[in-house]
């Protein structure tokens, strides 16, 4: 597979202006060789930090099926190129969600939608102010230009700092985890920014022991006070670092991943194929019981 990150920033709660740069991004992949995959970053047609202007910047389903036609307008997303997606979208039972949306050029129906699980009211975070938060976790088997399927997960920012959120995905499976990201830049003493460590080590983690590809896209850019650092990355299914995009400015990030790489992971080490899922469920379903009884 062919996989691009969009590494973008983000005009706050201008919609227009984040479809052209969605476009620019898509042309420009073409130009590099073209992408069967390209991932954006969280809430990338909106913005993050909307507070009370969220109203103005959801879409429902209307409106996000004309973005979408917006933004594959004159060939920008040729048929056999996916694309993941950020925005706020409005339910039909009124409820706004932080979604992300898998489409490919020649549908107008997504694929795969996500509405991200956890959503975190901490420090500078506020989201479930505004938002609620989805109720499952999906996959979706995604086919390939040359006839093979990928199963892919979408985890979205805050979801990839849950544990359970990746065991999830290694029950249902997964080729490759997709996790479009706002994250704010902290701690600069380091080489790397305090966040980027603490994210590299979490995706790294993971991507070996779910042997799996795990592809990590984070915005640019500044709203307010908070500026958001990139560094967009891919980790291979051994949990190395395949592929990393600039900080703190714009960059598109293209490699290519196969699945033969999963399954030497795999056979090397055999997480997934030891794992006692009945064990697992009885043993989950007993430690909530008991915590709640206390």
């Amino acid at each position: 597979m062919r996989l691009a990150l969009a590494q973008i920033d983000c005009r706050l709660g201008n919609i227009p202006a984040n479809i052209a740069t969605h476009r620019a991004a898509c042309t420009a992949i073409q130009a590099q060789g073209g992408a069967d995959l390209v991932l954006f970053p969280e809430l990338s047609l909106t913005g993050y930090r909307l507070r009370s202007d969220i109203y103005r910047a959801m879409l429902n389903a209307a409106d996000f099926a004309q973005v979408w036609a917006m933004l594959c307008a004159e060939g920008a997303v040729p048929p056999a190129m996916s694309v993941a997606l950020g925005y706020v979208e409005l339910t039909d039972r009124s409820a706004l969600h932080n979604t992300t949306a898998l489409l490919r050029g020649d549908n107008a129906q997504p694929l795969l939608v996500h509405r991200k699980v956890y959503l975190p009211t901490y420090g500078m975070f506020e989201e479930e102010r505004y938002m609620r938060p989805g109720c499952r976790f999906r996959i979706a088997d995604l086919p390939m230009a040359d006839g093979d399927t990928w199963r892919v997960g979408i985890l979205c920012c805050e979801d990839a700092w849950h544990s359970s959120a990746w065991l999830i995905m290694q029950a249902y499976g997964v080729d490759l985890v997709l996790i479009g990201s706002a994250s704010p830049g902290r701690g600069v003493e380091a080489e790397r920014l305090g966040s980027q460590t603490s994210w590299y080590g979490i995706l790294s983690t993971h991507a070996e022991l779910l042997g799996c590809w795990v592809a990590f896209c984070n915005r640019v850019g500044f709203e307010d006070d908070i500026h958001f650092w990139g560094g967009s990355a891919v980790f291979a299914p051994t949990g190395e670092l395949l592929a990393e995009a600039r900080t703190m400015e714009a960059d598109l990030l293209c490699c290519t991943i196969d699945k033969s790489a999963i399954t030497t992971a795999r056979l090397m080490t055999p997480l997934a194929a030891d794992e006692q899922w009945p064990l697992t469920l009885t043993e989950l379903k007993r430690a909530v019981s008991e915590r709640w009884e206390e």
